[in-house]
């Protein structure tokens, strides 16, 4: 945690059995967490208030926008905010797509407990916690 408040991250999963328990792990490592299902309402929620979030984690396949549009349209909003690619797909976009969407973190799915604090923490630049 940084500033003396706890870090709010806007988690963007298309399944609903995988928004719950990926959910639960963020809150379990003492994050709080915004879950969406669809795209034009994360992306509604992130543009009126995007100061309110510290991190997007994305899923790649959601709908209507892709993980990667997402992530583009909340930089335009933000630039420089960091976002986390979370994806199933065997088909992980290319680093040179990555970077022009402005995602700096790509983590498989799905991760481990341990695995997926350890992407989370380095996407908000936190220093590593030893057990989580």
């Amino acid at each position: 945690m940084a500033s003396g408040r706890q870090r709010h991250i806007l988690f963007v999963e298309h399944d609903k059995n995988a928004l719950s328990a990926t959910t639960a792990k963020l809150e379990r490592l003492g994050y709080n967490v915004t879950a969406e299902t669809e795209s034009l309402t994360a992306l509604r929620t992130f543009s009126e208030e995007p100061d309110r979030f510290d991190l997007a984690v994305l899923d790649h396949g959601i709908d209507e926008l892709s993980g990667l549009e997402l992530a583009r349209r909340f930089r335009r909003i933000r630039p420089g905010f960091p976002v986390l690619l979370y994806t199933g797909h065997l088909d992980t976009p290319s680093a040179k797509q990555l970077e022009a969407a402005g995602i700096g973190f790509v983590i498989p799915k799905p991760a481990t407990l341990k695995k997926l604090a350890a992407a989370v923490q380095r996407a908000l630049g936190e220093p590593a916690k030893s057990k989580p």
